[in-house]
């Protein structure tokens, strides 16, 4: 695995530092995994396999491609299930875009405009 694990950094362009920041570990820590001075620990491999999109047997076995098969992301997810059209599903994407400062700015805006169509 560690030889694998090199594979994938370089692959990523990712120095190890890099790497292990994305992690939330050293990049000696990532210099030991790939010299075999230290294990994969089984929460480090899902750790990576969820944050690069790695697929889980390669990894571990060598089978496979390095990477997953793309699944639909939830955007497309979201659209599929309330059947939103692209108005709508543009809409939610630049909003998720926003900062928190601008996403509440509108959400004030919002609810002001919807108080006023309430049943008097």
């Amino acid at each position: 695995m560690n030889t694998r694990l090199r594979h994938l950094r370089k692959n990523l362009n990712m120095s190890q530092a890099d790497f292990a920041s994305r992690l939330g570990v050293t990049g000696a820590g990532i210099s030991k995994i790939e010299s075999g001075q230290r294990n994969l620990t089984d929460q480090m491999i899902l750790l990576i396999c969820k944050e690069f999109n790695v697929n889980e047997n390669w990894l571990r076995y060598g089978t496979g491609d390095i990477y997953q098969k793309e699944s639909p992301d939830c955007l497309e997810q979201l659209v599929l299930k309330y059947s939103l059209n692209e108005f709508d599903k543009n809409l939610i994407y630049e909003y998720a875009k926003l900062d928190e400062k601008k996403r509440a700015a509108i959400k004030e805006y919002v609810l002001n405009i919807s108080s006023g169509f309430s049943d008097n």
